[in-house]
């Protein structure tokens, strides 16, 4: 049965890309387009090089970004990634098989899901990952 490292494993990026809480919106947008993925994880902006549980403050989507669209570009102009991230961290372990990573992003309705090993950031998974399988 596959899990969750197995996905890991077949990844052709092993960077995990993070922006500081405090960076704008602007910012975070230019990340994500010139590395062609759909979420950062946001970390303190005290701890922008850990990628632990404790610093890891949230995860910011394109979905998150097209929300914070809605409210205008004066709106969109005063925020920060802090400000539209999506602050409850759903994630998993690498041991995690993957029905139970499809059923969680399911019930959850995300498409992206942090994988965490103990306390360390160790890689995300996309919903294309899991249906794939």
């Amino acid at each position: 049965m596959k899990k969750v490292k197995d996905h890991l494993n077949e990844q052709r990026y092993w960077d995990i890309f993070t922006i500081s809480e405090e960076s704008d919106l602007f910012e975070a947008s230019k990340l994500m387009h010139k590395n062609k993925i759909g979420a950062l994880m946001i970390v303190k902006a005290d701890s922008i090089d850990l990628l632990c549980k404790s610093s890891v403050v949230g995860i910011l989507t394109e979905r998150d970004i097209v929300y914070a669209l809605s409210g205008g570009n004066k709106s969109l102009q005063s925020k920060t990634v802090f400000d539209v991230m999506t602050k409850k961290l759903i994630y998993t372990c690498p041991e995690t098989s993957n029905s139970e990573a499809k059923q969680l992003m399911l019930e959850n309705q995300i498409r992206h899901l942090p994988v965490f090993s103990d306390e360390h950031l160790v890689g995300i998974i996309s919903m294309r990952d899991v249906f794939r399988s």
